[in-house]
């Protein structure tokens, strides 16, 4: 399949940013980072299942062309969910330049 009809969803970056008030108060926001094409793609029952009982919080995968400026201090916005980013990119397994992998969370 070509790698552009792959990555049909359309996903919001967001990093978070602190702000101080006058009062030096800390606040944290979040503030849109990027809008990329990628593929969401929630994990099986038994990936899930695997997933859970070795402790990972992994619910989904999001593939999108590769970049080196994704971290996991980010959090991913698509169709009504909000994702942490809970593994670094994992490349891909042609020659690992083309596209990337990052392991989701749901955040509650």
């Amino acid at each position: 399949m070509d790698l552009t009809q792959e990555l049909c969803h359309r996903v919001t970056i967001q990093s978070k940013t602190v702000t101080y008030d006058e009062n030096n108060h800390e606040t944290e926001t979040w503030a849109e980072f990027k809008k990329l094409w990628a593929k969401v793609e929630f994990l099986s029952v038994k990936d899930a299942i695997n997933a859970k009982a070795s402790g990972s919080l992994t619910t989904a995968r999001l593939k999108l062309r590769k970049r080196s400026d994704i971290t996991t201090e980010m959090r991913v916005l698509w169709d009504g969910y909000t994702f942490q980013i809970v593994s670094p990119p994992k490349p891909d397994n042609e020659n690992g330049k083309i596209y990337m992998t990052l392991e989701l969370a749901v955040m509650e």
